[in-house]
């Protein structure tokens, strides 16, 4: 249990380093607001959860998730609570749609290895 959960507390840090990163280093507000968010930021995202499913494929579907709620959390601090918070929570779920399938993918292909 312990190893999951410094699994979980490591891609929550790894997202918020790829948002914190990808805001400042592009000077903007939001990293989203940035082309890189898209080119760099999301399938670094994708790959981490992609290995943590194959390193741990039990509820890979976290995998997934986490480095998003890293981001989030770095946009709560960075930017504070705002009126589009219920919208952001919404954005960040439909952009963690495609790093929970490669978490999930990753869980299948560690599963596979390991029979």
């Amino acid at each position: 249990m312990k190893r999951e959960h410094g699994l979980l507390l490591a891609a929550v840090a790894a997202g918020a380093t790829i948002w914190i990163l990808i805001s400042v280093g592009t000077g903007r507000r939001e990293a989203w607001d940035s082309g890189i968010y898209f080119t760099l930021g999301m399938p670094a995202a994708c790959l981490l959860s992609f290995v943590l499913g194959v390193v741990e494929p039990v509820r890979s579907w976290r995998w997934g998730l986490a480095p998003f709620a890293g981001q989030f959390l770095s946009l709560l601090i960075m930017q504070g609570v705002g009126n589009l918070l219920p919208l952001g929570v919404i954005v960040f779920a439909i952009l963690s749609i495609p790093a929970v399938i490669t978490a999930r993918i990753g869980a299948a292909l560690g599963a596979r290895s390991r029979a």
